[in-house]
């Protein structure tokens, strides 16, 4: 009797794992399991929320992967999730700049965010060129100092959406 509940269990997860990805594809929902935000669920809007998922280019997927980014299977046109960070706009009003410190919006200095030479895992990192940028998208992590972000690649040129956190741990 024990076995058959085992397996029955063991059954409703697979399709759990398999079936919820997909669904979450179809819908504003979005799961993220990268530690540059908080771990979990996620709205997915059109009007400005706390963070904003955009898709990495096909370069700078390749740095990422061989850094240590995982992803998971998603939206994006390589088949990979959309990354989600907190992005800034970059103006001449409020310029983004990168030093060997890491970012400073404006004159606010952002934590987290000093460039590293290696990843976490052990692969060699190059930073964007340090200077002061009055124009762009920064995607930008104070949340986790290993974030590959745009200290490593510099702004983003498209949005695809903005996410509201909706469970997070």
């Amino acid at each position: 009797m024990k076995e058959t509940r085992l397996g029955l269990l063991a059954g409703v997860f697979v399709v759990l794992a398999l079936s919820v990805p997909e669904a979450l594809k179809h819908s504003n929902l979005r799961f993220n399991s990268t530690d540059s935000v908080p771990v979990g669920l996620y709205q997915a809007r059109a009007e400005r929320a706390p963070y904003a998922g955009f898709c990495l280019s096909e370069a700078t997927l390749r740095t990422a992967l061989t850094a240590g980014l995982e992803l998971g299977r998603g939206e994006c046109a390589d088949g990979y999730q959309p990354v989600l960070k907190t992005v800034y706009e970059a103006t001449p009003q409020a310029p983004i700049t990168l030093d060997a410190e890491g970012f400073a919006v404006g004159n606010r200095r952002i934590p987290n965010t000093q460039p590293k030479a290696f990843s976490k895992k052990g692969k060699p990192l190059t930073h964007y060129p340090f200077g002061s940028y009055t124009a762009g998208l920064w995607a930008i992590s104070s949340y986790n100092r290993d974030s590959f972000d745009s200290r490593y690649f510099g702004p983003v040129s498209q949005l695809r959406f903005y996410a509201e956190p909706l469970l997070v741990f």
